[in-house]
């Protein structure tokens, strides 16, 4: 499935190098966006801040780096690992 994302950017970064301890192959970090929104909880006594990211491919990385507090749209695939669901940003 293929949608968008829209919201305000909250901030850009790379996660760690990835090293298998086993065949000690390196995989490169993901660059990652991440939205700060609220979920109203429904009681009437406030709401919730939620932290989402989603992964992008670096080729994206141009797109939003400067982008940091202002309102965004990211193209994203979805997917579920059976719990939650995931977005990826797509070119």
């Amino acid at each position: 499935m293929i949608t968008q994302i829209q919201g305000k950017l909250f901030n850009v970064f790379k996660t760690k190098d990835f090293t298998n301890k086993e065949s000690l192959e390196v995989r490169a970090g993901k660059w990652q966006l991440q939205f700060l929104t609220e979920k109203d909880m429904g009681d009437g006594l406030g709401d919730q801040m939620i932290l989402d990211k989603i992964s992008i491919p670096p080729s994206m990385i141009h797109d939003y780096k400067d982008k940091v507090g202002e309102e965004v749209t990211v193209k994203v695939g979805v997917m579920t690992d059976g719990k939650k669901i995931i977005y990826y940003g797509i070119e």
